[in-house]
């Protein structure tokens, strides 16, 4: 007989730790922190880039214009600009002060760079997760829906106002060293509202996204976002130029808050509690759909095709199919935007045409071309303005692409008689034909509306020129699929994404602070020339088609060699 076997002595269960405070708010333990941890790169880095760009400018006015003279004389000069070139900057407020200067030439047009960042990410703080399926499993965990949105929402907030935090420590830094004249320096509390305007401003399109995404999806949410933002800029910007924009001015969060300037001794600030009251009831909005709805990937927001035989003869129409909804959005917003601009030619060409001395300014910087015709007038009002519009719709489009590996279909679609590199080859071009689309269409509607006018003889090269936004879209999607195909697709949109905003504010940052062109030459985008106006940079347009193809080819041997999914 064998011996009884002993009992074995009950082990205690070992209690989980808990986390502290801190580490709730910074991580873990807690759907706030782990929001917030997520975020606080991108949000120090923004900062950083924000506070830079103030400290550059102010470096560079109190570097040229050292004395009160050459304030009030480049104040007079900006200040006889017809109301068309001060578009992207916005009006000018008291710019013969050091305050003043900054607001109007940096800071009126932060919001815009900082709202990219909010529109994106507002629109997957909740959907991004339904889609994902993750949300399924915070979702079981003893927290109310409710509960995990405001989380969630609330670590966002707190990496944005990290970011602007950041931007007014640079601003009083600024001003405090560099404030020299009269009439430059301005107190915290003059800095501090500013910031308040650029956190509202800023969380005002988020907010669109955050709501429009329970309803309609991560997809959906960021075409309203977008479209709140760069509708409200483009309409408070143009007003005052454009006609048919003047009517839309109580739909524009910036025409809203364009009184409350701080930084240039003028404050409203009830338009800006207006502004933060509705961006709240979004929100407030937003975390009730979420918590009423069922975790359900929402489709109302997808524009579907009919379903044709068209799009199911194999990876490149199919991708096409997927990729042509928000190629044609994108194109007839974009394609608005140009034919609203370009009819104005006339306007403008009679303005301008009154005032010689100002003719002869701009030609220091166009020598060789004529302004007064549309072309010239839509090189300097549209084209550097539709450069950035038409790479976020880049982004978009090459974000589509990568869904299929981020959301495991991909896995699904290989299983197929297709070799890899064959799927990749042709889904990688439904993107490029996606931009091409996209970017005709932009052409018919600035053509459009510039044939209308009398100043219509251009129109070749107003067709050829806006056609080169397309090249240097497709150079752009072409780096962002070669980091897709070679690393993960997890990175395609947000890289796309870098490299557009990247070139756009070192070409920014370069022109204030006098960079030699050795190094604003870096920027990708110095390298179109000035198409509207019939000049080429012909090696760049070149780099730009190497860029698209090699992107194309390096996708292709990245997804024959690694993982599928990692």
């Amino acid at each position: 007989m064998s011996a009884a076997t002993p009992a074995r002595a009950a082990v205690p269960a070992t209690p989980m730790p808990v986390p502290n405070l801190a580490s709730r708010l910074f991580g873990l333990g807690s759907i706030f922190g782990k929001t917030f941890r997520d975020s606080r790169r991108t949000a120090i880095l923004l900062g950083v880039v924000a506070a830079f760009l103030v400290i550059v400018s102010a470096v560079a006015l109190a570097t040229e214009f050292d004395t009160v003279e050459k304030r009030r004389a480049i104040a007079a000069q900006l200040g006889g600009l017809p109301p068309i070139f001060q578009g992207m900057l916005g009006e000018m407020i008291n710019i013969e002060g050091l305050g003043g200067f900054l607001s109007w030439r940096i800071i009126n047009f932060l919001p815009v760079i900082l709202g990219i960042w909010t529109i994106v990410a507002m629109s997957g703080l909740l959907a991004g997760e339904v889609g994902r399926g993750s949300m399924d499993l915070v979702a079981a965990t003893p927290r109310t829906r409710g509960r995990i949105a405001l989380e969630k929402l609330g670590g966002y907030l707190l990496a944005l106002l990290v970011t602007t935090a950041l931007f007014a420590l640079g601003t009083w830094a600024s001003i405090a060293a560099l404030a020299t004249l009269p009439g430059d320096m301005v107190g915290a509390d003059a800095v501090l509202g500013h910031a308040a305007w650029i956190l509202v401003a800023t969380v005002a399109p988020g907010a669109v996204a955050f709501a429009a995404a329970a309803f309609l999806g991560r997809g959906g949410g960021l075409a309203l976002g977008a479209i709140a933002l760069f509708g409200s800029f483009l309409i408070n910007g143009y007003a005052a130029s454009i006609s048919a924009f003047e009517a839309l001015k109580p739909i524009s969060y910036f025409s809203l808050t364009a009184r409350h300037r701080p930084l240039a001794g003028v404050e409203d600030w009830a338009a800006v509690g207006l502004l933060a009251a509705i961006s709240l009831g979004l929100c407030i909005a937003g975390v009730l759909a979420f918590a009423r709805r069922d975790l359900l990937v929402p489709t109302g927001g997808r524009v579907r095709l009919p379903t044709l035989p068209i799009f199911l003869a194999g990876p490149f129409t199919r991708s096409l199919g997927e990729r042509l909804p928000a190629a044609l959005v994108w194109g007839l917003g974009l394609a608005a935007f140009g034919a609203i601009v370009s009819f104005s030619v006339d306007e403008f060409v009679a303005a301008i045409s009154g005032i010689p001395q100002l003719i002869e300014m701009v030609r220091q910087f166009f020598p060789n071309a004529d302004i007064t015709t549309a072309a010239g007038f839509l090189q300097l009002a549209f084209f550097s303005e539709a450069i950035l519009f038409l790479a976020v719709a880049t982004t978009l489009l090459v974000a589509g692409w990568a869904s299929d590996e981020n959301e495991r279909r991909l896995e699904l679609i290989l299983s197929a008689p297709l070799t890899r590199t064959g799927w990749a080859v042709r889904s990688t071009l439904a993107v490029m034909v996606g931009i091409a689309v996209m970017t005709a269409i932009l052409v018919a509607g600035t053509v459009a509306g510039a044939a209308t006018q009398a100043a219509a003889g251009d129109l070749g090269r107003v067709a050829t020129g806006v056609a080169v936004l397309g090249i240097y879209g497709m150079a752009l999607a072409g780096i962002g699929l070669a980091v897709g195909g070679l690393v993960r697709p997890s990175l395609a949109a947000p890289v796309t994404l870098i490299v557009a905003l990247g070139n756009f504010l070192w070409e920014l940052i370069g022109s204030i602070a006098d960079f030699p062109d050795a190094m604003l030459d870096l920027s990708l985008s110095r390298h179109l020339g000035q198409p509207m106006l019939g000049e080429f940079d012909w090696p760049g347009m070149a780099l730009c088609v190497a860029l698209a193809i090699g992107g194309v080819v390096l996708c292709a041997v990245g997804m024959r060699r690694r993982d599928i999914g990692r």
